[in-house]
């Protein structure tokens, strides 16, 4: 459980440097622009690792029980979290509209995932990122940033985020026992 707690936590302070501009700043001057994204990427990485290792040498320790609705919540939440997450990288028209597209769908992605799993490590890691995305929203929002200021994109955008997440949704779906060891149907 530890190395989960600490992969959490090295990848959300990693990614609350965007959020303090001066911080930010001071590493690009640093290290440089490219340099800084190369090690701030190493760093995702190397945390992301360690989530996923900590994770799967969790003890199972059930904290509740989900509640009999929580797995179909999960299967419309999840697809909606994918298709925000495409729509962030690309120039859409929800990109546009919503305000935090990733943050959102990262919220929603751990939501689902707390609504059909109560073990203790999934409660401290999907718990964990429905904190950090709903603090970064609020800061984000505190600080006046909304969608960029773009020109209206084309729909086939929009179109291509919905097709891809709805894509990665299926797959991930089809694969989640063999990749996470807990199936989804």
């Amino acid at each position: 459980m530890s190395l989960l707690v600490a992969g959490l936590v090295l990848f959300i302070a990693i990614h609350l440097i965007p959020s303090a501009p001066r911080l930010r700043v001071a590493l690009v001057e640093r290290l440089g622009a490219k340099p800084y994204r190369g090690v701030f990427s190493a760093v995702a990485l190397l945390s992301l690792a360690a989530i996923v290792w900590g994770f799967s040498r969790s003890p199972i320790e059930e904290v509740y029980a989900p509640p009999t609705w929580g797995h179909q919540v999960s299967m419309i939440l999840a697809p909606i979290a994918l298709v925000l997450f495409a729509a962030a990288n690309m120039p859409t028209r929800i990109r546009a509209m919503v305000r935090h597209p990733m943050l959102l769908g990262l919220l929603l992605w751990a939501l689902a995932h707390l609504a059909s799993n109560g073990e203790v490590h999934s409660v401290v890691l999907f718990g964990g990122f429905a904190l950090f995305a709903l603090v970064q929203i609020v800061s984000a929002v505190a600080r006046g940033k909304g969608p960029p200021k773009e020109p209206v994109p084309r729909i086939a955008m929009d179109i291509a985020a919905v097709i891809g997440g709805l894509i990665v949704a299926g797959l991930l779906a089809g694969l989640h026992g063999t990749l996470f060891g807990k199936p989804v149907m």
